[in-house]
């Protein structure tokens, strides 16, 4: 049977043996529920692949461990999320030269203009944030961190997570109403 047809548990031993043809078509399959994951973190999809690549690498390097105590994908975002937020922790320790005072909004919008929008529309949005407030906003909203969490995994404060997540809520209310504004001002 090629590796294509493969149920996901045989696909899984097959990569365990090391088979190459068995790795590329597990790495297809689940290439599109990971590499949104990525894009919740960082701004583009050329900086996303090489990232989930990486993920892609430990999870191949792992499977050994995988006990298929629970689902699969949790156990592979799991993996891939923390490979996202180590290459940031990594990348953030190399520059430290963030300002975060720099972003200075006029005015609030309120907190339900996020409900109206569609996930790509979203993820476009997540983009333009700068990657501190990307990141804090992600883990808060997306995947359920709590600001505590937050600080452990990117070695900020908790006041400082709690400043970015709400400085990227301005940041994206504002892009949203400007983007509303000029669609139904046209």
């Amino acid at each position: 049977m090629p590796p294509a047809d493969l149920p996901t548990a045989d696909l899984v031993a097959a990569c365990r043996c090391g088979e190459l043809r068995a790795q590329e078509t597990f790495y297809r399959r689940f290439f599109p529920l990971l590499l949104p994951i990525c894009l919740r973190y960082l701004p583009t999809r050329e900086a996303a692949v090489p990232v989930l690549n990486q993920a892609m690498l430990r999870i191949f390097q792992s499977l050994d461990g995988y006990r298929e105590e629970g689902a699969l994908e949790g156990w592979l975002v799991t993996i891939t999320r923390n490979t996202v937020l180590t290459h940031l922790r990594d990348e953030s320790r190399a520059q430290r030269r963030m300002l975060e005072g720099q972003f200075i909004w006029p005015f609030e919008v309120p907190n339900d203009a996020l409900d109206q929008l569609a996930v790509e529309d979203i993820l476009k949005l997540l983009a333009r944030l700068p990657d501190h407030l990307r990141v804090v906003f992600s883990l808060v909203v997306f995947d359920d961190y709590t600001h505590a969490e937050v600080a452990t995994a990117l070695d900020i404060t908790e006041t400082a997570s709690r400043w970015r997540l709400r400085k990227a809520r301005q940041l994206l209310q504002a892009a949203y109403l400007a983007t509303h504004q000029t669609k139904s001002g046209s």
